[in-house]
C-alpha cells in the first residue's frame, strides 16, 4: 500500500462517522421543503370565456315602488339582477337605467363588484317621470353596438307600459335585431 492510498483511507475513516449526521440533516431539510408545499409560479391556467356581452336595462319608474313584492318591485328586481350577475363571472355586463329617459349606469365590464355596486345605487326619481321602455332598450342596443362578442344579450326589466320617450319599444326591438 502506498502512502497516498493510506492517506485517502484515513480521510475516508474520518468521514464515516459524519455520514449519519449528514443523512439526518438532509432528511430534515427535505421534510421542511415538502411541508412548505412549494408551488411553481409559472403554471398556466387556461381560462376560456363564453364571449357574451349582457346589458341589463332596468325600469326605475315610480310604479316600481309598488309594494306587491317585498319590499317593492324595484328592490326585488335589483335583487334578481344582482343574483344574475353573480352567476355570470366570465361575461361582460353593463347596466342601463330608464324612467322617462335612459342613461348608462355601468358600461360593459367584467368587474362584478362595479356592476353590483351600480345596481345597488339605482333608485327612482333620477330622471324625468314616466316609463320609456323604447329609450331603455335603444340605449342598451347602443351599448352593444361596437361589441365584438359572439353573443349579445339585452335583459329588459320592467313592470309597465311604455308611456314616455321618443322611441317606441317596437322600433328599438327592430334596431336590436339589426345589430
Amino acid at each position: 500500500m502506498s502512502a497516498s492510498q493510506t492517506g485517502e483511507k484515513q480521510k475516508l475513516q474520518q468521514l464515516i462517522p459524519e455520514i449519519p449526521f449528514v443523512c439526518r440533516t438532509l432528511a430534515i431539510g427535505f421534510l421542511v421543503i415538502a411541508a412548505a408545499r412549494p408551488q411553481s409560479s409559472s403554471s398556466v391556467e387556461d381560462l376560456t370565456r363564453e364571449g357574451i356581452d349582457i346589458v341589463l336595462s332596468m325600469d326605475l319608474s315610480a310604479s316600481m315602488l309598488s309594494k306587491d313584492f317585498e319590499p317593492n318591485r324595484l328592490e326585488a328586481s335589483k335583487k334578481v339582477a344582482a343574483q344574475f350577475v353573480e352567476e355570470r363571472p366570465n361575461d361582460r355586463i353593463g347596466v342601463v337605467a330608464y324612467e322617462g329617459e335612459s342613461f348608462t349606469q355601468i358600461p360593459l365590464t367584467t368587474d362584478q363588484r362595479v356592476v353590483m355596486n351600480g345596481i345597488k345605487e339605482l333608485e327612482t326619481g333620477l330622471l324625468e317621470g314616466g316609463t320609456a321602455i323604447g329609450m331603455g332598450l335603444a340605449t342598451a342596443v347602443n351599448r352593444l353596438r361596437d361589441s365584438e362578442a359572439k353573443s349579445k344579450v339585452i335583459i329588459l326589466l320592467t313592470d309597465g307600459v311604455n308611456n314616455a320617450g321618443q322611441i317606441e319599444p317596437f322600433d328599438a326591438a327592430q334596431l336590436a335585431q339589426l345589430n
